[in-house]
């Protein structure tokens, strides 16, 4: 809500409508996790993309406390490489390339896989001849940096097929992104993180007869390197019991 709010930085009036919709956040969370959890898959930051859309088209450009602005601001153009780390930003709101290495690096820390992924997914989103501008501030990257790692070894076990499909979904993510952004452009609204729900649960949702493209449940989903010691485990106690009984068994 700050970062679309036309009042600049330390706006007080600010505050009431985020105490607001920070706690009717978790009403429309429980609401949606109802009707997506009959099919095991995650909101994501639907409840995040509802509400702030409906504050938006709420208050708009005239509004006397609320405004918000009526074009964006105009990005310095920096080298394309440096959109790679901006892209990994924006997924907090930040464009500095600095911030977005160190955000870089705290993932390495904590996965390497998902730094990996989220180093390909924000590549896949400056690879569709996006306008300057837009790839520059990293807003074609930020979606299918959250598709490329939700794929690629946090709701799939990783392997090279879902590393693949993750590949994949990052690319449809930045079409998405795309149309989305041409579609909201007429109601006066952001994009957010539509493209990234949309693409994301359209590839959750795939049926596949591909026993290497193995979707978690929920309950089970952790970081890649922890889902893939699960998927390891989950091999070997359905094996052992055919292992076990061939003990039993007398020789032919």
């Amino acid at each position: 809500m700050a970062v679309f709010s036309a009042k600049g930085d330390w706006y007080p009036w600010l505050f009431i409508p985020n105490v607001l919709l920070s706690m009717l956040c978790p009403v429309v969370s429980s609401a949606l996790s109802a009707i997506t959890s009959k099919w095991d898959v995650p909101i994501f930051t639907l409840p995040f993309n509802i509400l702030i859309c409906l504050h938006i088209s709420a208050t708009g450009a005239a509004h006397p406390f609320f405004p918000q602005p009526l074009s964006p601001t105009n990005p310095s153009s920096e080298p394309v490489f440096l959109s790679v780390p901006v892209g990994v930003g924006q997924v907090f709101g930040c464009d500095n390339p600095w911030t977005g290495g160190v955000i870089l690096l705290a993932l390495l820390l904590c996965s390497p896989t998902i730094c990996f992924h989220a180093i390909l997914g924000s590549i896949a989103g400056l690879a569709l001849a996006a306008p300057p501008a837009d790839v520059y501030s990293g807003l074609w990257g930020y979606n299918s940096v959250l598709s490329c790692i939700a794929i690629g070894g946090v709701f799939y076990a990783l392997t090279w097929q879902t590393h693949i499909l993750a590949l994949t979904c990052a690319f449809f993510c930045a079409y998405v992104s795309s149309a989305t952004s041409k579609l909201m452009s007429v109601l006066s609204l952001p994009a957010c993180t539509w493209p990234f729900c949309l693409s994301t649960l359209i590839f959750l949702l795939l049926s596949s007869e591909n026993p290497a493209l193995c979707r978690l449940p929920l309950a089970a989903v952790s970081y890649p390197e922890e889902n893939r010691r699960y998927l390891r485990q989950l091999k070997k106690r359905m094996v052992s019991p055919h292992m076990g009984l061939s003990h039993f068994l007398p020789a032919v």
